[in-house]
């Protein structure tokens, strides 16, 4: 039972419970390799070891309120659903269509690299390229580093990416892709969105010959 369990707790890792579980309410991931800024460095997210340490008891937890918690341990990820498809996070057309992007960049690296690293880097300038190079625009906007950063900026919110230098404002950030994002958008979602993005560039195609 959750109580007994977390009553043998010691006093540290009781408070700490409270601080990590919120987090894990409020972000919907938590990840293993972080990047510290201040080190410069990749290095292990003391809240994952927490909730490695006490995942079954997290667990017991949070489904008392309807909410399922996953560990992936090979890409390391901490993840939340509900289990009633409720509290969803609603992302607006522009933020879906970089996050996107953002997934097919993770996994067209992910099949051409033999690097065991789970966050992959990438610059402001990259992302555009991608997003350019597949036809992903935004409509009614001019696509630059400053109309995507809001999107950005929600996404690191969201341990989706971490920035790791830059100005999000100033549109020139750079930051890794973190693996969660295999939980954001999941293959079927990518098929999906793909298959729409592809029938929307053929039919601009086909107004543009006349």
């Amino acid at each position: 039972m959750f109580t007994e369990d977390y009553l043998k707790m010691p006093s540290s890792d009781q408070n700490e419970f409270s601080t990590v579980v919120n987090k894990l309410l409020l972000k919907g991931f938590i990840v293993r390799d972080i990047f510290d800024t201040r080190e410069k460095v990749i290095r292990i997210n003391p809240d994952y070891r927490f909730l490695e340490r006490y995942f079954e008891i997290v667990n017991d937890y949070l489904k008392y309120a309807g909410w399922n918690v996953e560990k992936d341990v090979v890409l390391g990820v901490v993840a939340l659903t509900n289990l009633y498809g409720e509290n969803r996070i609603r992302m607006d057309r522009e933020t879906s269509l970089i996050l996107f992007a953002l997934r097919l960049i993770f996994e067209n690296y992910k099949n051409e690299s033999n690097s065991t690293n789970q966050a992959i880097y990438l610059t402001t300038p990259g992302l555009l390229k991608t997003m350019i190079d597949d036809g992903i625009t935004m409509p009614g906007k001019r696509l630059n580093g400053r109309s995507i950063s809001r999107s950005l900026r929600f996404l690191a919110n969201h341990n989706i990416i971490s920035k790791v230098s830059g100005n999000y404002d100033e549109g020139n950030v750079s930051f890794y892709i973190l693996p969660s994002i295999v939980y954001a958008l999941d293959n079927e979602k990518i098929v999906a969105m793909s298959n729409a993005l592809d029938e929307l560039n053929s039919r601009n195609q086909g107004e543009e010959a006349f």
